[in-house]
């Protein structure tokens, strides 16, 4: 009897390796799977059909507008993170004025960002635009839905802020951009320096879009089991699971106004994310959402364009009426 005992043990014991190790691989292939969605090969160009898709001449741009390139270190792991910093007609070599930072979505690059900075230059902002990790030149390792994504951003409304500390500071953030704009909320110090926010098709939750990658894999093998193992390599290996990067969590008590821009046709980041971002936040006197029904994922620029302009044009007017209701920063 002693002796089946020890051999159902021994099975018992190697049944559970068997598994832990499956397990183990399994995490590590989502853990690296989600967190090098891109790299900066993929992203370091832009193509003449985006110029077009834009109705966009990059020659008349780079011309038009005194652009300073700056590089910046890191102050989360000291990696540069590459910007342009542009200035508004009639404010060049001028950063103590009112400035947008724009922080793109995946796959992009600082100067995806150029056809929109386009309509902040012209109402007079100065427009920083930056690398994100892994894109274009920011050579930093990981992407991680904004969680880590959030410092290069911090580091980079410090540096506006310290030029100009009573100047309206607003940051305006698409997609996966979207996600590190709200996460950096998070900090109430970061909120303080900053008076304004637009959240262009935002992800708002990284366990979902985890997940969603898994399903397009369609491996066979439950989500929630490669969820649950993708986490725990997830904290083993960056110190953070998939919950602390929901952009819901870090938001709900902002006080500056916020414009959410969304779409029902949308895939990528679905119409609900958008909508429980809004949803989450509580001040209701500082929030706007515009949902279209038709145009695809990050696409209203392009559909909806002169609505799209009024709109940011409402929140600035908020954002006007806001400040005066507080003291100076």
């Amino acid at each position: 009897m002693k002796r089946h005992i020890k051999i159902l043990l021994i099975v018992v014991a190697i049944i559970l390796l068997l598994f832990v190790g499956m397990s183990y691989f399994i995490g590590t292939q989502v853990f690296m799977g989600s967190t090098q969605l891109v790299t900066c090969e993929d992203t370091s160009k832009v193509n003449d059909s985006f110029w077009e898709k834009y109705n966009m001449d990059y020659d008349v741009f780079y011309n038009t507008y005194t652009i300073e390139h700056i590089d910046i270190v890191s102050t989360f792991d000291g990696h540069v993170i590459p910007a342009d910093y542009i200035y508004a007609l009639g404010k060049d070599g001028n950063k103590d004025n009112p400035t947008v930072i724009m922080v793109h979505g995946l796959g992009g690059n600082r100067y995806t960002n150029y056809p929109l900075a386009e309509m902040f230059l012209q109402k007079g902002y100065n427009v920083l635009t930056y690398d994100q990790r892994s894109s274009n030149e920011n050579t930093a390792q990981y992407t991680t839905f904004g969680y880590w994504e959030k410092y290069d951003l911090i580091d980079y409304i410090d540096y506006v802020h310290s030029y100009a500390p009573e100047q309206v500071i607003g940051v305006w953030g698409t997609s996966f951009g979207g996600a590190t704009v709200g996460l950096a909320m998070g900090e109430k110090d970061v909120e303080r320096k900053v008076d304004f926010l637009i959240l262009d098709c935002p992800v708002s939750d990284m366990k979902w879009m985890v997940e969603e990658e898994m399903r397009k894999m369609d491996i066979g093998l439950p989500i929630s089991y490669m969820t649950f193992c993708g986490n725990v390599i997830n904290k083993i290996k960056l110190g953070f699971g998939y919950d602390d990067a929901n952009v819901c969590n870090e938001i709900s008590d902002i006080e500056i106004p916020v414009l959410i821009i969304n779409s029902k046709a949308d895939t990528v980041t679905p119409q609900f994310m958008g909508q429980e971002i809004y949803d989450s936040i509580q001040n209701e006197d500082i929030k706007m959402i515009w949902t279209v029904t038709d145009s695809e994922h990050t696409e209203m620029w392009l559909d909806y364009n002169q609505e799209y302009i009024e709109k940011v044009q409402d929140l600035l007017d908020c954002t006007t009426l806001t400040l005066s209701d507080i003291p100076s920063k």
